[in-house]
């Protein structure tokens, strides 16, 4: 055990050093801010006294009763801060910021110590908001709470026992794709928003993500065109590089000035907020809510790409790296609208069945028109399908029944009666 004070050399202000148990890792060194002896010599006593109480659970630590005194909004722009300083998506962050302030307000959360799994349950009884929307608030408090924990501030994540919502079915807005017809009712009405429509429609990018694209972006001059979304921009934060349509890549070659700065934002104060977009769907005389209860909106966009590249036949895989998403129900499910699908085509492509007249030759209860005869099975090459001169199937199919109906024969001729035995009836 170590525990002494001491003034370091050349200064006025005593120093206690201690290590009040073998198992601690390291010595501390803390200042006691008096050049007084006796003056130091009682504030080691009451740290000491302190220390101990903290090891026998009789008071919490330091960090956690100072940080118990500071106002919960400090605490929350301290970690809106941290958030920034890792470079996390601004949308990300005013987000989050949102969330955690509203919650403080209705949950009333004043301080760490008023939050708790009760009082967020009981507020979120009381909300009329989609089950996403309410899972978007517990993901950022949890979040909030374990940053809080790591940082020494509350011992454990006080929401940690609280469960999300279930989502699936309770969805109160959901999305449909626009019909051929309906995108291009839509870029005719757009006027100068019309460049923004094609290439969300094109390529999938989000809303925020359009606002946020540069010239530089653009590969608009070489044999494959592409856009890039960075990295600080993409929604998952991850960068991704996109093969433009042609059609797409002339539209932006047009669009383009011929003084462009290659830091230019390419968009800028064209993607068009929620009434704008309104006013183009009347113009287009596109219904916002469909007769299903499904509506449409500028992400329903993605949703368009998403249906057309199922439609055109675009493998799941390829589907999924275009969306730039990590689970394939998200492309296959979420984001196709079903409802666009050509079901008839799919059916129309499959393979040609027996025509009706090899399936009548099969038999009345589907077994093969072989005779068996005294002297084995016999195969009856007048009816046989693959004899029969019809073209309908291909040669190689025609000799794969020819064979199924030998098996056949075979397998009737194992059926014949066999002899009485003892008391069992004989067979007629």
């Amino acid at each position: 055990m170590i525990n002494t004070i001491y003034k370091p050399k050349g200064s006025r202000i005593w120093r206690w050093k201690f290590r009040l148990r073998p198992d601690d890792v390291r010595v501390s060194d803390v200042s006691l801010g008096t050049s007084d002896k006796q003056v130091a010599e009682k504030k080691r006593g009451e740290f000491l006294r302190e220390k101990e109480h903290e090891r026998a659970g009789l008071i919490p630590a330091k960090s956690l009763r100072d940080s118990a005194r500071r106002e919960l909004t400090a605490h929350i722009q301290d970690f809106i801060g941290d958030l920034r300083a890792q470079r996390r998506n601004h949308r990300y962050i005013d987000s989050v910021e949102f969330h955690l302030t509203e919650l403080a307000d209705k949950c009333n959360w004043t301080f760490l110590q008023n939050i708790n799994a009760d009082s967020f349950t009981v507020w979120r009884n009381a909300q009329t908001k989609a089950a996403k929307t309410v899972n978007e608030y517990l993901t950022s408090a949890k979040g909030f709470c374990s940053w809080l924990v790591v940082q020494g501030r509350i011992p454990v994540n006080p929401l940690a026992s609280v469960k999300k919502v279930e989502a699936r079915g309770q969805e109160v807005r959901v999305r449909r794709a626009f019909a051929e017809t309906e995108l291009a009712s839509l870029l005719s009405v757009a006027g100068r928003h019309r460049v923004v429509y094609l290439t969300a429609a094109l390529t999938g990018i989000r809303h925020g993500e359009l606002k946020e694209l540069r010239w530089s972006d653009f590969n608009l001059d070489s044999i494959k065109p592409s856009v890039t979304v960075r990295a600080s921009v993409s929604k998952n934060h991850k960068q991704a590089c996109l093969p433009l349509h042609p059609a797409l890549a002339m539209a932006l070659r047009e669009f383009r000035p011929a003084n462009a700065d290659a830091g230019q934002l390419v968009f800028n104060g064209l993607v068009p907020r929620s009434k704008v977009f309104i006013g183009h769907l009347k113009a287009a005389e596109i219904s916002k809510v469909d007769s299903q209860g499904r509506v449409v909106d500028f992400h329903s966009l993605r949703h368009t790409f998403c249906t057309n590249l199922h439609r055109a036949g675009v493998p799941q895989r390829e589907a999924m790296e275009l969306m730039r998403h990590s689970d394939p129900r998200l492309t296959a499910s979420t984001y196709t609208d079903a409802s666009l699908l050509s079901l008839k085509t799919a059916v129309e492509k499959l393979a040609v069945l027996p025509s009706q007249g090899a399936l009548q030759n099969l038999g009345a209860e589907g077994h093969s028109v072989a005779q068996v005869g005294t002297g084995g099975p016999q195969i009856n090459t007048d009816k046989t399908i693959a004899n029969k001169g019809e073209n309908t199937l291909p040669e190689v199919a025609l000799r794969v029944l020819a064979k199924i109906e030998e098996w056949c024969a075979l397998q009737v001729s194992n059926l014949r009666p066999l002899p009485c035995e003892g008391n069992a009836l004989p067979l007629s």
